[in-house]
């Protein structure tokens, strides 16, 4: 089990239980977008900008490598119908991503997304919280937060309770923690997305391999080495046994 930093201040033993036991993958995507967003510096966050850095994060995964998130998983659902609506490719840029989930107006999606922040936020910081038990935790939202508003040393605190323009505030203990350990921390979200998603997905090999967007091999440099070779002496195919030049040459696999 991957130990995570100490700190003389703040309590890791429970920042390391937050991914503990997954039913649904909203857990560790949110608290994936909360990490992105402190190391890119911000400590005030919405939950729109967090569910479209949720939406994005698992677009690859859905819609490049069709792995499964779960049992009417929603943000799974939610990526399918982005695709079938937006005409963007499966492995379009991040960037590109955010920016169309920015200006999408659809009504399917602004109601998905609400429904992502039906438990999450609040449920995520259970391990940092003693005294609520069971049905506790099923009262209204702007209640909910109220009362998790009164705890101590969570890692994050509500504000301007708003539908998807509430918002949370990162504690500077905790961000200053985050942008401290962000690789660490990364590696440790990785590894738990990883076994998470190799349970959902027995009979996919190399999970490990589907987490980020599929990288364009850049063979220019190897194309041109050979295209250099050629100038100097013949270079035959050895399955036709026919002499190579520049307009036949293709490069697919290149062992150094």
């Amino acid at each position: 089990m991957m130990q995570l930093p100490y700190s003389e201040y703040l309590n890791v033993e429970r920042l390391g239980r937050l991914l503990d036991k997954m039913s649904v993958s909203y857990k560790i995507f949110w608290f994936q977008a909360i990490v992105n967003k402190v190391v890119s510096g911000k400590e005030t966050l919405t939950y729109q900008e967090l569910i479209n850095e949720m939406i994005a994060d698992s677009w690859y995964k859905v819609s490049e490598y069709k792995l499964n998130l779960g049992p009417s998983d929603t943000l799974e659902t939610l990526v399918h119908h982005i695709y079938e609506i937006c005409g963007m490719k499966t492995s379009e840029k991040k960037a590109y991503i955010l920016r169309y989930l920015e200006q999408c107006k659809d009504k399917k999606v602004s109601d998905m997304k609400e429904t992502l922040t039906y438990h999450v936020p609040y449920r995520l910081q259970a391990p940092f919280v003693e005294k609520f038990v069971g049905s506790e935790w099923n009262i209204s939202k702007q209640n909910l937060a109220s009362r998790l508003n009164q705890e101590k040393r969570l890692i994050y605190y509500f504000s301007d309770i708003c539908g998807m323009n509430t918002s949370i505030f990162i504690r500077s203990e905790w961000s200053g923690y985050i942008r401290k350990n962000q690789e660490i921390l990364k590696w440790w979200i990785q590894y738990n997305l990883i076994m998470y998603l190799q349970r959902r997905n027995p009979n996919v090999p190399g999970i490990s391999c589907k987490l980020k967007p599929p990288q364009n091999r850049k063979l220019n440099r190897v194309f041109k080495y050979w295209k250099t070779i050629m100038e100097i002496a013949p270079v035959n195919d050895i399955y036709g046994n026919e002499v190579l030049t520049g307009e036949t040459l293709s490069i697919d696999h290149f062992i150094p």
